[in-house]
């Protein structure tokens, strides 16, 4: 059989974190005491795509992960995906956009002006 497209052409640097993600999955999932078809269920999915979000399979949607988590009650562990606290690009970039001086403003309100 051939290797569908999105195997195919994935980056190498990201297999091992899926594998991680699949592994964290995996181990949520047997702490709270649930087979895979148990899983499998409450996402409404395939036990074949459960097993395929552990084994990290690249074609399995961020949805599927997504759904994973809040049935676990991880969901807000999401939300640090693309917090800018956590991009060093973000960072770099603010602290380059920093100002290299900062003066007072003037005082502008006339007020004591008698004409």
């Amino acid at each position: 059989m051939e290797e569908r497209r999105t195997v195919k052409f994935f980056p190498d640097a990201l297999v091992p974190i899926l594998k991680h993600l699949g592994a964290d999955l995996a181990a949520a999932r047997k702490v709270r005491r649930m087979t895979q078809d148990d899983l499998a269920g409450r996402l409404s999915l395939a036990r074949k795509t459960v097993v395929a979000m552990e084994k990290g399979d690249p074609r399995v949607g961020f949805g599927a992960y997504a759904l994973a988590a809040w049935v676990m009650g991880l969901e807000q562990n999401l939300l640090g995906i693309f917090d800018p606290a956590n991009d060093p690009v973000f960072q770099r970039e603010a602290r380059l956009a920093m100002p290299k001086r900062v003066r007072t403003e003037p005082d502008r309100s006339f007020g004591d002006l008698d004409f």
